[in-house]
């Protein structure tokens, strides 16, 4: 289910707001006035999206979608007049931020919040591949620390430390990685 975070400088001017994101199917809708309660609410809920109506009480320049974007992982939709979008956007928009000027149609509101999702549903894939490449590159480092423990310790090469490791796995019937742990478990504690 999308969860977004709508900050507007009071309750009754982000309802409008509220009202059509409503409309869409299956989302959970947050609606803050308060800056510092928008930081804390969207450091611990993890929204999707965050539409900034500007602007917030003492928040006149994006500065707030700024600190917003570097508090969360979600998507960023800045909304203000086109005095503020004209003087802001570009800076924004090299943050990462989208931006629409003032007044928004609900058909334009609605067409960018699908383009939001998609491009967060794309973030959310990359960094899953992310945390598997890193996983798998940590998962590497094991195993060569293990060869390394091998030849230093039973002086093997390393081609006889790479068969010992595939070896010990087949075995017993674990991976290459649990082989190495095995092998760290006993050899490192003797050093």
């Amino acid at each position: 289910m999308p969860r977004y975070l709508l900050v507007s400088a009071t309750e009754k001017a982000g309802q409008p707001f509220r009202d059509i994101l409503a409309e869409l199917p299956d989302v959970a809708v947050f609606l803050c006035a308060a800056p510092d309660t928008a930081l804390q609410t969207a450091a611990i809920q993890g929204f999707d999206c965050c539409i900034v109506s500007a602007p917030p009480r003492g928040q006149p320049d994006g500065a707030f979608a700024l600190t917003l974007a570097d508090a969360t992982q979600a998507q960023i939709l800045f909304l203000a007049p086109r005095e503020l979008h004209n003087a802001h956007a570009e800076r924004l928009r090299q943050e990462g931020i989208l931006t629409l000027e003032k007044p928004v149609g609900r058909q334009t509101l609605l067409h960018t919040l699908e383009l939001m999702q998609t491009v967060q549903r794309r973030v959310h894939l990359l960094q899953t591949q992310n945390r598997k490449l890193e996983q798998k590159l940590d998962e590497l480092k094991l195993i060569h620390r293990a060869k390394c423990v091998l030849i230093s310790s039973l002086g093997m090469s390393e081609a006889q430390a790479h068969k010992h490791l595939e070896r010990q796995a087949m075995n017993q019937r674990i991976s290459k990685y649990e082989a190495a742990l095995n092998v760290l478990k006993l050899y490192e504690d003797r050093y």
